[in-house]
């Protein structure tokens, strides 16, 4: 069963029904406008790629974080070394983005970027360089640009309704096969950090 929850510019689909023995049990699909970013496409139909499902949600909540505070030395240092990760992957910066964040999926990885004002997205989908679907042919790597406010506004929508809504469902469905709670306290955490630096900015309408 797909479950599936958006934002103005991100969307999540999550199979709830299919789980393997794995560090990456579940099947996810995550779209920024109309990127593929993580996932595949075969026969006019889009598929999941294999993911841990609370490691993509911590990535972008981190990737917000480090966004609200772009002058910290960490997010900076972080920034340094990811900025040198992103040119051997052969993607070419624009030069005015302030913090660079490394996210590494199963089989994709995006670098969430913000130049203050616009988040920008560099991607590599190595599923999707497999697609048969025409829509998506050669579209396996590129960028999307949208509003920082609107990207960090989505992060904090999708993630609280995940959290509320399924990730007690997903860790009934971790229990089941593995015996053992993983836990996602950590992720409301970070959810609240997050919230606690947005409302911190003069133009965040003290969401």
């Amino acid at each position: 069963m797909w479950i599936t929850i958006k934002g103005k510019h991100l969307t999540v689909k999550i199979d709830l029904g299919r789980y393997i023995p794995s560090p990456d049990p579940f099947f996810l699909i995550f779209t920024v406008n109309d990127h593929l970013i993580i996932g595949g496409c075969w026969k006019g139909e889009l598929e999941g790629d294999e993911s841990n499902v609370y490691g993509f949600f911590e990535n972008l909540l981190t990737a917000c974080y480090y966004f609200l505070q772009p002058d910290s030395p960490h997010v900076q240092k972080i920034t340094k070394i990811d900025k040198r990760n992103i040119e051997k992957e052969g993607f070419q910066l624009r030069g005015d983005e302030v913090v660079v964040y490394q996210a590494v999926e199963r089989n994709a990885i995006y670098y969430a970027c913000s130049t203050g004002r616009i988040a920008r997205i560099y991607y590599r989908n190595d599923l999707l360089s497999y697609t048969d679907c025409p829509e998506y042919k050669g579209k396996h790597k590129g960028v999307v640009e949208l509003p920082l406010k609107d990207f960090i506004e989505d992060v904090l929508k999708i993630s609280r309704e995940f959290l509320e809504k399924y990730a007690p469902v997903i860790e009934r469905i971790i229990i089941k096969h593995t015996g053992e709670p993983e836990g996602y306290d950590y992720l409301w955490e970070s959810y609240y950090e997050v919230i606690e630096l947005y409302r911190k900015r003069p133009d965040s309408e003290n969401r």
